[in-house]
């Protein structure tokens, strides 16, 4: 299988997900997450002024992503996964607090994820050759 050339949508789509994915743990307080900030010195990245606008950057460009992909598979669902995965993730990271928050800030993450990977697979879905007699015409 090979991958669409100049498909830019899966790329951002993936990065933008990993970026906000690991923005929202940090403010979850994931002890991994904490751990390895603290390991290497930078547990100043863990304040909500740096976190919040990492977190909507990177799921703007998730989002982009999905959008620009969808051009290439045709296919909204990546989109409305993604969708639905940011407004769960930014209601856990801004809006909620306590056990509640993580729980969003799980749902949301799961879904982004599982949009990224459907993003990343749909392609390859429409990688199929043509009969003879289409491509003559």
């Amino acid at each position: 299988m090979q991958a669409v050339k100049g498909d830019v949508g899966r790329l951002a789509g993936g990065a933008g997900v990993l970026a906000a994915t690991c923005a929202a743990l940090c403010c979850a307080g994931a002890p991994i997450v904490v751990s390895v900030l603290a390991a290497t010195g930078l547990s100043f990245l863990r304040k909500d002024a740096i976190l919040i606008p990492v977190i909507a950057i990177a799921l703007v460009v998730a989002l982009w992503g999905f959008w620009r992909s969808r051009r290439v598979h045709g296919s909204l669902i990546p989109l409305l996964l993604g969708f639905a995965g940011a407004l769960l993730l930014v209601a856990g990271v801004v809006y909620l607090h306590g056990s509640i928050a993580k729980l969003f800030i799980g749902a949301g993450t799961l879904l982004l994820l599982t949009a990224s990977v459907w993003n990343a697979r749909l392609p390859h879905a429409c990688d199929v050759e043509l009969p003879l007699t289409q491509r003559e015409a």
